[in-house]
């Protein structure tokens, strides 16, 4: 059994949005880089399955050389291979046929995992693309994954449930993070272990992007007001509080309208209606 793990390195992802800068409509170059969040969980269920059945797992990845110290990572998790294509594009049909051309090297892949979005676009749409081009099934949204005999036995995860699904042969996988694919933290020997393993790099090819242009890029704009309240005198400190808490309670406090519905047409009725300043926070 041969399995694949797609990995992306992304701008780091925890930084709050109101410190996040782009440059040209990315991330600046500033921000250190990171194995997206959803494809750890990926490397880590394709680790479990690895364990499970004695397969064998190669991390791909599409992108530059300098991410190579970054998807390290991966090995040192428990990934075997690492196969890096040489390029630049982000745009998802040229990254999905280069992933395709890596895959179809290895010849032998009987299963891809992904995360089920990348950590800087959120576009989630690579692997249905790849998949598409692979002519193999794509399953969005897995949490478990099991072998039985040549089918495949998986979990879809939902927001109000989940459901069992099944298929025979090959696969493409899109995996949502669940407590038990949390990533591993690699043990140091592992970590010294990966530094030395060879990378395969692979030349990328141009591809034909797709027919949709880019507008534009925004983040959010986050707005915040701080103010800080003496603390010599803790009594006053705590009055002071209170009563720029009921101020803002009587601002916030507004009288809604709703449209009532009666027998003989509609009549209006008025609510009072209070924001509570711990839901607002």
């Amino acid at each position: 059994m041969h399995i694949a793990v797609l990995a992306k390195v992304v701008p780091d992802y925890e930084v709050p949005a109101s410190d996040f800068e782009l440059t040209d409509g990315r991330a600046h170059s500033r921000y250190k880089r990171m194995i997206g969040l959803y494809d750890e969980n990926a490397i880590e269920t394709g680790v479990q399955l690895k364990e499970a059945y004695q397969a064998k797992l190669t991390i791909i990845s599409y992108g530059r050389t300098e991410d190579i110290s970054v998807l390290r990572k991966a090995i040192a998790m428990g990934g075997d291979a690492l196969h890096l294509v040489m390029g630049d594009s982000d745009d998802p049909l040229v990254i999905a046929k280069n992933l395709k051309m890596a895959i179809d090297g290895l010849g032998d892949v009987d299963l891809v995992l992904a995360g089920q979005q990348s950590a800087d676009m959120d576009r989630g749409v690579v692997h249905g693309i790849l998949a598409g081009m692979l002519g193999w099934p794509f399953l969005p949204q897995i949490s478990h994954i099991k072998s039985e005999g040549d089918a495949w036995m998986v979990v879809q995860a939902h927001e109000n449930g989940t459901r069992q699904l099944q298929f025979n042969g090959k696969g493409v996988l899109s995996i949502t993070s669940i407590p038990e694919n949390v990533p591993r933290i690699p043990v140091v020997r592992a970590i010294f272990a990966a530094k030395k393993k060879p990378v395969e790099k692979i030349d990328g090819i141009p591809g034909s992007p797709m027919n949709a242009a880019e507008v534009s890029v925004e983040i959010p704009k986050m707005e915040s007001v701080c103010e800080f309240l003496p603390v010599e005198d803790v009594a006053e400190t705590a009055k002071t509080l209170l009563s720029k808490l009921r101020v803002r309670a009587k601002i916030n406090s507004q009288i809604v309208s709703v449209q009532a519905p009666a027998q003989q047409g509609a009549k209006t009725k008025e609510y009072q209606a209070y924001s509570v300043f711990s839901q607002r926070r």
